[in-house]
């Protein structure tokens, strides 16, 4: 059976044990208000150098896939945690690098961002991963305001479960993830069965355990 990058890229983050999962007692709690019994914390493989390395490979194999490789000029990250995996295939790619700021700490027309770049410049957004996509949304303003050409967004992960979420390019979603976890074993039935409530209907789920239910 041929093994896609978003089925390879879940099975590395489970056995990488960088999936969370909780169900019974306080669920997570994402910024955004929602809750969830699964929590992703992607950026903790930067300190695995063997999984780091494979999935910023599939990234730029995904990444080629669907988008025109001289059709972009510079990566662009979001602080923080989407930064080193922007870093790795900005280096890979030999692209120019800017970071995306949560808040401006200068003036003018780039006061959002490190770095710098020409107005019109054709831009690649990265970042770790997306719930309802609010935040990519101001970052690509952000860039828009900057007189950036967003070409495309990217992340490692879209949930892809939340009402009114932009379209975002992913390497995997959620449901890989379970699909992943349902061949291999590797969750038990009761979280499996959680895991796939909340995937089925993720308001209903955030609302019976105390999170938000829309945007």
């Amino acid at each position: 059976m041929t093994v896609t990058p978003a089925a390879e890229v879940a099975e590395l983050l489970l056995k990488s044990g960088i999936v969370y999962t909780r169900t019974s007692g306080d669920p997570f709690f994402f910024s955004s208000g929602w809750a969830s019994p699964v929590f992703v914390d992607i950026k903790r493989l930067i300190s695995l150098p063997a999984a780091r390395g494979r999935l910023v490979e599939l990234a730029l194999v995904i990444i080629e896939q669907q988008i025109v490789p001289d059709s972009y000029d510079q990566i662009c990250g979001c602080e923080l945690a989407g930064v080193p995996f922007a870093a790795m295939i900005a280096d890979r790619k030999s692209k120019p690098l800017v970071v995306a700021m949560k808040q401006g700490k200068g003036f003018g027309r780039l006061a959002r961002f490190e770095g710098t770049f020409e107005p019109g410049t054709r831009t690649l957004l990265f970042d770790d991963l997306t719930t309802d996509g609010r935040t990519k949304t101001s970052v690509q303003r952000a860039l828009e305001d900057a007189e950036a050409d967003v070409v495309g967004i990217y992340v490692i992960l879209d949930y892809k479960i939340f009402p009114g979420a932009p379209q975002i390019s992913s390497l995997v979603t959620l449901a890989d993830i379970i699909a992943a976890a349902n061949r291999g074993n590797l969750l038990p039935p009761s979280v499996m069965s959680e895991l796939q409530a909340f995937a089925d209907n993720a308001p209903q789920w955030s609302r019976r355990n105390g999170g938000i239910a829309e945007i």
